[in-house]
């Protein structure tokens, strides 16, 4: 039996997806050593051949990313290119359109390439379900960079604002858990005092335009001052304050 740390999982990522005319890959068993063999050379002797992993399953990594992004409009455009022929090539075309999202795409589909190679080799027997099951932890799907936009936002406006912002308040579908690349991401943004709700607005503008960009999403906050927090009379403060989240 193989040590999974003995086998270049990434390798033989990238061997099980690469379909080149004219070679071949395989593994050694007892050593995990992994090379390319063109078709004018023999067989390596006890080696074993790793075959191209189905077309489907690379689609089901594509089309389990874009479930996970959270950046609107590329979600919109990637969902669209994975529908029907040519998948992948519209795909790759799209990514390229946001590189952050691009970025993402390249860690999600690392660490599923390499999943996908301890499943090979527990399915040929070269190595167990215990040392299976360790390697996979190692590899989980990366969480998409969007998870943390509240707690970036909350960390910008605190810079911005200094001693006067006593705290951040998530609320309405992102407060619940069930916000998504469809759903407004709400803010309450609790200062020591409010003159001008148009003011605060203004000053905050950059910092929340830069995160909608970065991001796709539509991010509002509404700045409250901290007396107003106490005894809230104005309905749309009370519908937020219900249910809200504390970021910082």
């Amino acid at each position: 039996m193989l040590d999974p740390d003995d086998v270049d999982l990434a390798e033989l990522g990238a061997a099980r997806d690469d379909r080149t005319p004219g070679s071949t890959w395989w593994i050694d068993p007892a050593t995990g050593r992994i090379r390319a063999v063109p078709a004018h050379e023999d067989e390596p002797a006890g080696w074993r051949r790793i075959p191209p992993m189905e077309a489907g399953e690379g689609y089901g990594d594509m089309r389990d990313f874009v479930e996970a992004v959270q950046h609107r409009r590329a979600a919109e455009l990637l969902d669209q290119a994975i529908d029907g022929r040519g998948a992948f090539r519209r795909f790759k075309n799209a990514l390229f359109e946001f590189p952050e999202v691009r970025d993402e795409w390249y860690r999600f589909r690392d660490a599923r390439a390499r999943r996908g190679a301890v499943d090979w080799l527990l399915e040929e027997g070269l190595i167990d379900e215990a040392a299976a099951n360790r390697a996979r932890a190692r590899y989980p799907d990366p969480s998409p960079r969007n998870a943390d936009v509240p707690a970036a936002v909350a960390a910008d406006l605190a810079d911005l604002y200094g001693p006067r912002l006593h705290r951040v308040l998530l609320y309405g579908s992102w407060a619940s858990g069930e916000g998504g690349v469809e759903s407004d991401l709400d803010l309450l943004v609790v200062l020591d005092k409010v003159d001008s709700t148009w003011a605060e607005l203004d000053r905050m503008d950059a910092v929340l335009w830069q995160h909608t960009e970065r991001t796709g999403l539509t991010i509002t906050a509404l700045p409250v001052a901290e007396a107003a927090m106490g005894r809230p009379t104005e309905p749309m403060i009370i519908r937020a304050k219900v249910g809200s989240v504390r970021i910082t």
